[in-house]
């Protein structure tokens, strides 16, 4: 027989648990009933308290050891990696060769140093590619140029060999390590990391060609082109305009697409064509010869015909571009005498000529005939004007700077101011007449000079006589007068326009002057000059007769019929000069010419 145990737990089930709560003695029925209840919840609750105390003891205890040498190993790697990444830092930063896979504009210039970095840039022709500018055409043919380096749309080699090394050589090593390790999986192209474009420069550039445009297409004129016989415009002149913010745009994005040339062609404003009908209802004329102005033979320019088809030059400028340079035919018509004919008349041809010599004569009587040959030397004579000598040369005086020389006075020879002048008159006289303009007045001297041959003298005195003569011809002639003081001799040519080729033969003949009283007695002779006018080919057209001239005898080539007086100086003999009278003008005898 089993024993029962003695126990103070409940039986649930079947099932002993074991009641560690002290052992109290029931309360027997009946008595402290309220009491009993209070200290069966105060043992419950001790049993509650005990039982949570006991579930916190059985469970596992956490090993805070353990945690400690985890925290310290962290530490410890970190500290090691900073370590790590500064000496890095240093070593990547104080480096003399560029990052690993870093380019400059595609070439690869990773781990490279300084030197070697610019001789690979060098090869691949940097120097050349960079100084590669940018050409902006704008219309009208208005073009201008851009630097990719200043515009900053590419490196110089310099800048490019340090652009490439900058890169990780930054002051901040963590960074410059951080840039190594990244290079090692993704490369860099510095060209995209420090270009920037120079948008002041671009616009700088922009304003000057839009300027430039605008001076050139700011005028609306046409211009008349005969050599080419065009009318040129250009199409919306004065009209057009650039935007320049749509300009610089362009630019820019040529600048980074590494573009050489831009033609840009977009304009502002509508354009209106020319009114065609006007200009031609201003150009068109007919040719007008050129001509010479009344009085004044000044060349009045000729005027050159000119018409056009307006409706081929409405279609021509509605084909055009803007800033397009038309070309408009032009039917052109020349007249048959220009400004520029007219002009090389004047003067073109030696009309006539006449050379006399003074090889004996003074230095006073030389100076005199300088003195007139000067006031002669580029006169001009209109058709129709009469020339004076007295006139040309005014009067002579030592004011003037004339100087006294031998002339004859009365058949005497004396000094007289201005002797010698009338060699000049006669030179002149000679040159018109060859020249075939019209004597107005000529007297000859009282004497025959030795000069010049028979009827071909002039004397002049102030007061009178004159020499005169008239510009018969229908264009202006021209007197060239030069001395030659080393050969002794002064020539006189008459310039004009020779119309037809004639040409002047002289010639003469003479008659006896008898004395009233002695009749058979010769005491001068009288002459009368001729000159023959022929045409280019010889053929005779009519003789001019020239003023009567009387010429007397030296007394002692006199013949009289009573005993000849003593012996005279030989006659012709140089007298010294002739003075500025109508007496005589004494001088060499030389050759006509």
């Amino acid at each position: 027989m089993t024993k029962r145990k003695k126990s103070g737990g409940a039986h649930f089930g079947g099932a002993e648990t074991e009641n560690t709560a002290p052992k109290k003695k029931s309360p027997r029925p009946g008595r402290g009933g309220a009491k009993a209840k209070r200290e069966s919840r105060k043992a419950e609750k001790q049993a509650a308290k005990e039982a949570k105390a006991a579930a916190r003891a059985a469970r596992p205890k956490k090993n805070y050891k353990k945690l400690k040498i985890t925290l310290i190993i962290i530490l410890s790697l970190l500290a090691l990696l900073t370590a790590g990444a500064a000496a890095g830092g240093y070593y990547v930063t104080s480096s003399a060769v560029n990052l690993p896979k870093v380019f400059v504009d595609g070439i690869d210039v990773g781990g490279l140093s300084r030197e070697e970095t610019e001789a690979k840039l060098s090869e691949h022709q940097w120097d050349e590619t960079a100084g590669l500018a940018l050409r902006v055409k704008l219309p009208a043919g208005v073009s201008f140029k851009l630097d990719p380096c200043r515009a900053g749309a590419m490196f110089t080699k310099e800048a490019a060999v340090s652009a490439a090394y900058r890169y990780g050589h930054s002051g901040n090593w963590f960074e410059n390590v951080f840039r190594y390790l990244s290079n090692l999986v993704v490369p860099v192209d510095v060209s995209e990391t420090y270009l920037r474009l120079d948008e002041g420069y671009i616009k700088s550039c922009a304003e000057k060609g839009i300027e430039k445009f605008l001076n050139k297409t700011a005028d609306k004129a046409y211009v008349v082109d005969e050599q080419r016989k065009v009318l040129r415009l250009m199409k919306g002149a004065g009209q057009m305009d650039i935007n320049l913010e749509q300009l610089c745009a362009r630019i820019s994005q040529t600048l980074l697409d590494g573009g050489l040339l831009l033609e840009y062609s977009t304009l502002d404003g509508s354009l209106t064509p020319p009114d065609f009908e006007a200009i031609h209802t201003e150009l068109a004329r007919e040719p007008v010869d050129a001509y010479f102005e009344e009085g004044t033979f000044e060349v009045v320019p000729e005027v050159v015909g000119c018409a056009f088809d307006v409706s081929e030059a409405e279609s021509l400028w509605q084909a055009a571009e803007p800033g397009e340079t038309i070309f408009v035919p032009l039917t052109i018509t020349y007249p048959e005498k220009t400004a520029e004919y007219l002009e090389s008349l004047l003067f073109r041809d030696k009309l006539g000529s006449q050379t006399t010599f003074y090889t004996y004569s003074t230095d006073n009587r030389i100076n005199n005939i300088n003195l007139a040959a000067a006031s002669l030397d580029g006169l001009i004579l209109m058709p129709g004007q009469v020339f004076s000598y007295n006139e040309a040369l005014g009067q002579r005086t030592e004011a003037a700077g004339y100087l006294p020389a031998g002339a004859y006075n009365d058949g005497q020879v004396v000094q007289e101011i201005g002797g010698g002048i009338c060699q000049v008159s006669s030179t002149l006289y000679c040159a018109v007449m060859l020249a075939q303009l019209e004597t107005v007045e000529r007297t000859s001297h009282y004497f025959p000079v030795n000069y010049l041959g028979w009827g071909l003298d002039a004397t002049v005195s102030w007061g009178g006589p004159d020499y005169k003569f008239k510009n018969s011809r229908e264009y202006p002639v021209k007197l060239v007068a030069t001395c030659d003081n080393e050969g002794k001799s002064i020539t006189i040519e008459v310039w004009g326009t020779d119309v037809d080729g004639s040409y002047v033969e002289l010639w003469h003949k003479m008659g006896c002057i008898f004395d009233d009283e002695y009749t058979d007695v010769i005491v001068g002779y009288g002459v009368s000059l001729y000159r023959s006018v022929y045409d280019k080919d010889g053929n005779f057209l009519y003789t001019v007769q020239e003023p009567y001239g009387i010429y007397n005898l030296h007394e002692e080539d006199i013949k009289w019929p009573e005993p000849e007086p003593e012996p005279s100086p030989a006659p012709g003999g140089d007298a010294g000069g002739t003075p500025d009278s109508g007496s005589g003008d004494a001088g060499v005898v030389v050759p006509e010419t």
